[in-house]
């Protein structure tokens, strides 16, 4: 189950996902209320065996989906209406057609998961769960944009590329764009090369505002992130590329190709990320 968790949350974050976690064990009610008040949804990875929570009869399993479906009924009671903004998936790796209330040696907390009118519970294979899941966030905002920021334009994705020597640099620029309400693309750096450069013309297809960001990489690698933005409507893309910049550290400007002068050039010397980032985006939306 780990092995799907960990598969899953790196898809999601590559998809511009927020991902918080919330253990029963660990946590007391009042924590795992919290953190779910902050989310769109709850996503529960369930397994053969629900091993037992508490005196209470209820398995780790159980309990995790019924602090979140007590949160979607409050929310129900507070919006005085039926529909939900809060969403509830859990998946069991078993692809069946059979009612599971039928099928013969169904772990128990499974059909008093099935019971729950609040829970899509999908049983499938991972991979058609991962799509499933995929296109149902699909160009929805990665997070819902705090008032303290400034509100980015609705539905408008941003493919952040860095290389992995600046992955600790370049984080709260990632925050930044999330909080301001944009859907933010990453690069993966582990799993196989064809898939790795397949999710890479995916978010070089898709992408309304292209960044570079380097604090450390190589101005070869630049360069070559640049003419991929630059390469991107010959892979298949046929939106209009709405802003393209590059964020360095220093005074490396004179060493970019020459194509790359159309970019905006960015800085990071001086300044807060939101400052930095607020010179480019300011001229776009």
């Amino acid at each position: 189950m780990l092995e799907y968790k960990e598969n899953l949350v790196k898809d999601l974050m590559h998809h511009g996902c927020t991902i918080r976690e919330a253990d029963p064990t660990r946590e007391n009610r009042e924590h795992i209320r919290e953190i779910i008040e902050r989310c769109d949804a709850a996503l529960h990875i369930l397994s053969d065996r629900d091993f037992d929570f508490d005196e209470s009869g209820k398995g780790v399993e159980e309990q995790q989906i019924n602090y979140a479906v007590q949160f979607y009924l409050s929310q129900q009671l507070v919006t005085n209406s039926s529909e939900n903004d809060f969403t509830i998936y859990a998946w069991h790796p078993k692809s069946s057609t059979v009612n599971i209330f039928e099928e013969e040696h169904i772990p128990g907390h499974l059909k008093k998961i099935q019971q729950f009118e609040e829970v899509d519970l999908i049983r499938t294979n991972f991979e058609d769960f991962k799509y499933y899941l995929l296109k149902k966030i699909e160009f929805n905002p990665s997070e819902k944009a705090n008032e303290f920021y400034i509100k980015g334009s609705e539905n408008l994705s941003i493919y952040l590329m860095y290389d992995a020597i600046d992955e600790d640099h370049v984080k709260k620029y990632a925050d930044y764009l999330k909080k301001r309400g944009f859907n933010l693309f990453t690069p993966e750096f582990q799993g196989e090369i064809p898939e790795i450069r397949q999710r890479h013309v995916d978010s070089l297809k898709n992408f309304d505002i292209a960044i570079v960001f380097s604090k450390e990489s190589s101005m070869n690698w630049v360069n070559m992130k640049v003419m991929d933005i630059l390469k991107s409507p010959g892979m298949g893309r046929v939106k209009k590329i709405k802003g393209k910049a590059v964020f360095l550290s220093g005074s490396e400007e004179m060493s970019l190709t020459p194509i790359a002068r159309s970019f905006k050039i960015i800085s990071t010397a001086s300044g807060s990320p939101k400052e930095q980032l607020e010179v480019f985006l300011q001229e776009l939306i």
